[in-house]
């Protein structure tokens, strides 16, 4: 099978479609995977590492932009949508994979007109605007959240979000400290990063038990680094985790943004969590997410808006000495999860392809 995933940008993004990439080549090891994508995209330091080949478009968002970036973004998206037909006349996929972000647009556009199979996956339960347009002109639609079909004036699929089979296959690792896994997606995000560091103030007597991983972005690293040096709280500090299956591992509890990406990950590895919705996102849909695995059990939430040193550290207090609470949120985090999304969307597309 020749597959081209397009999209990426950010890691919510591009990791849904390294699963299926990962899925179509273990199905079928023979397999051809194409990524194309930015040259701002995080896929560009992921792919390389993941051993997949990438294809880089220009292409650019409208949305949340003022009149002239609209209009760059416009021209970007024509150069983008000339160069995908190069690609799809070279490449010649099977079929085609959009996984939402700038490139998926004019990829996925190039491939209605020259009517390769084409499929969208929306990892939001609120989709985007781009995949709302698109759903009526490619062939299959599929789905995270069930809630999403509303969205969509036509038949869709829900079969959950992918995730790496790495994740899926998480087990606790046994431990003496209490591990805290600190992340704001593939870039960090500074307002998590600077409360965490404030709750260091707070946690003090604890310093013996508990242990932070965390990953703070490129900009945060060195400043995030001395702070927890200057406590005496032992911490694992580095700009991006690319084996995050590993601290899953270690991780007693997550706290993060809430993507969709980022929800799958966290069910799949059954991890509790303490998430903190990312205000700005597109529809408000980190919102979304978070309120629903608080509502099933699995999370609770903190708004961008209440978030202090002292909240973040009463939480972490209160399930370090709550270990019970933790065991529940954390049984309940993993029955949430469908470990067949991978394969459905796989046997989905090559039944396109029949």
């Amino acid at each position: 099978m020749r597959v081209l995933i397009a999209g990426g940008g950010t890691g919510g993004h591009l990791y849904p479609g390294i699963a299926v990439a990962e899925e179509f080549c273990r199905q079928e090891p023979d397999s051809e995977v194409l990524f194309v994508g930015t040259k701002r995209g995080i896929e560009t330091k992921v792919l390389p590492r993941e051993g997949y080949k990438l294809e880089i478009i220009p292409a650019g968002g409208i949305v949340n932009k003022d009149m002239i970036s609209k209009m760059v973004s416009g021209i970007k998206m024509i150069g983008g949508f000339i160069r995908s037909f190069s690609i799809l006349k070279r490449f010649d996929p099977d079929v085609v994979i959009g996984v939402g972000g700038f490139a998926s647009v004019p990829v996925l556009s190039a491939s209605v007109i020259l009517r390769l199979p084409t499929v969208i996956l929306e990892q939001n339960l609120f989709p985007g605007l781009a995949n709302r347009v698109l759903s009526h002109a490619v062939d299959c639609v599929v789905v995270a959240f069930e809630g999403s079909k509303t969205f969509f004036k036509r038949e869709v699929k829900v079969f959950g979000n992918p995730v790496r089979q790495s994740i899926i296959g998480c087990k606790t690792i046994p431990k003496d400290s209490f591990v805290v896994f600190v992340f704001g997606g593939s870039q960090g995000a500074h307002t998590i990063n600077k409360a965490v560091v404030e709750s260091l103030d707070y946690l003090k007597e604890e310093a013996g038990r508990i242990i932070f991983i965390h990953q703070t972005g490129d900009r945060d690293c060195a400043w995030v680094k001395d702070s927890y040096e200057k406590t005496g709280i032992a911490a694992e500090v580095v700009p991006y985790i690319h084996n995050i299956a590993e601290v899953y591992n270690k991780a007693d509890i997550v706290i993060s943004r809430s993507g969709a990406t980022t929800i799958a990950e966290i069910t799949a590895c059954g991890r509790p969590a303490l998430l903190i919705p990312y205000p700005l996102a597109t529809h408000d849909h980190q919102r979304i997410n978070a309120e629903y695995l608080e509502s099933m059990g699995t999370a609770e939430v903190i708004s961008e808006c209440d978030l202090s040193g002292k909240k973040i550290a009463e939480k972490i207090k209160y399930f370090l000495y709550n270990i019970g609470r933790l065991k529940e949120m954390s049984e309940k985090s993993a029955g949430l999860y469908r470990k067949t999304a991978a394969s459905d969307i796989v046997n989905l597309c090559r039944e396109l392809v029949k």
